[in-house]
C-alpha cells in the first residue's frame, strides 16, 4: 500500500500532526484509479447517430465494473441483467410488483443529451450499464484487458496520482507486509526491513492494516443510548516518525519540510519497507494517551 504522511503540524490542536498517516491506499485502489482513467467513458467518441462508440475496451470495463446491463427490447420494454448473478427482469412504464418502472423512451432521450452519456446501440436498440460494483472487481482482469487493447502496462502504474501541490505538502511513501514479524523496539539496531535487505517475502498489506493505519482516535459518548456519538480526540492513530529514519532511508529533513520542494519516497514494490516498522502506533508508543 501507499501512505500519505502529513508534513509539519496543522494550525490547531485537533489538526493533523507532523508525521500523521493522513491516508493509506491499497494497491488495488491504485490500480483501479489508473484503470478508470484509461477506460472512462469520455475517452471514447460517438457514432454518427450520437451514441457512444462500443469500443471493446470500454465494454469490457463496464461489464466488469457494473452490476447491471440494460437492453432495450422494443419501444416500451427494457431487459435488466444482473452481471453478477445472471438474474434477468423486464421493465417498462408500468410498475412491477416491487414498484419498479422505466419509461425507456423518455429516459434515453434525456440521457443522450448529456455529452458524458454511456448509451450504446446494437441492431437499432440501445443498451447501457448501471450501478457501480465498488471494490468488488477483478482488477487484474481489467488490467489484462487494458494491456490487450493498449500499450499501457499495469507494472507502470504502481503509484497513486498526486498533484505537485500534494507532493509539497505531504510525504508519499510505500510499504508492504514482510514475511516475518517485527517489533518497533528493534528499530535502533535492526533496520533491515526498513531498507529491505533481509531478503524476506514481501506482500501487499491486508484490508485491516490499510484501514487501521488511517484510523483516528475516538471516544464514544453516551454509548448504547440514542444520544451516542463519537468525538475525535486525535486525527490519526499512526504516524511515520520520518525524522528518526534519516540515515536508514537516506532522508533530507530540510527538503521534506520545505513546502516549496517536492519529495516522493515511494519505491518499487520489491523495495518497500515493512509497514509495522515504518508506521508507529502513537498510543502504544506513549506519545498520546486516551
Amino acid at each position: 500500500m501507499e501512505i500519505i504522511v502529513k508534513i509539519n503540524d496543522g494550525p490547531s490542536p485537533t489538526s493533523y500532526k507532523d508525521g500523521d498517516v493522513v491516508q493509506a491506499i491499497p494497491m488495488s485502489n491504485i490500480y483501479y484509479c489508473h484503470a478508470y482513467h484509461k477506460c472512462r467513458v469520455s475517452n471514447f467518441g460517438f457514432t454518427a447517430g450520437g451514441m457512444r462508440i462500443a469500443d471493446p475496451l470500454l465494454i469490457k470495463f463496464l461489464e466488469k465494473t457494473r452490476v447491471y446491463k440494460f437492453e432495450r427490447l422494443n419501444s416500451n420494454d427494457v431487459k435488466r441483467t444482473n452481471l453478477i448473478t445472471g438474474e434477468e427482469g423486464v421493465f417498462n412504464n408500468i410498475p412491477n410488483d416491487n414498484g419498479e418502472r422505466l419509461d425507456v423512451h423518455q429516459c434515453v432521450s434525456r440521457w443522450i443529451r448529456d455529452d458524458k452519456h454511456s448509451i450504446f446501440i446494437s441492431n437499432g436498440l440501445e443498451y447501457w450499464y448501471g450501478k457501480d460494483r465498488g471494490v468488488d472487481v477483478d482488477i487484474d482482469s481489467i488490467w489484462s484487458d487494458i494491456e490487450t487493447h493498449t500499450d499501457f502496462l499495469q507494472s507502470d502504474h504502481i503509484h497513486f496520482p498526486l498533484s505537485d501541490i500534494e507532493k509539497r505538502r505531504f510525504l508519499p511513501m510505500g510499504c508492504c507486509t514482510h514475511g516475518h514479524s517485527h517489533d518497533h523496539t528493534d528499530l535502533p539496531v535492526h533496520n533491515a526491513c526498513l531498507d529491505c535487505t533481509c531478503g524476506c517475502t514481501l506482500s501487499e498489506c491486508d484490508v485491516d492494516t490499510v484501514s487501521d493505519r488511517s484510523a483516528s482516535i475516538d471516544i464514544v459518548h453516551n454509548e448504547g443510548t440514542e444520544e451516542q456519538y463519537n468525538e475525535i480526540l486525535h486525527k490519526r492513530k499512526y504516524q511515520v516518525p520520518y525524522w528518526d529514519l534519516t540515515s536508514t532511508l537516506s532522508l533530507d529533513i530540510d527538503d521534506i519540510r520545505n513546502t516549496s520542494k517536492e519529495v516522493d519516497l515511494r519505491k518499487p514494490l520489491q523495495e518497500r519497507p515493512a509497514v509495522d516498522l515504518l508506521t508507529l502506533d502513537k498510543i502504544a508508543a506513549g506519545i498520546i494517551s486516551v
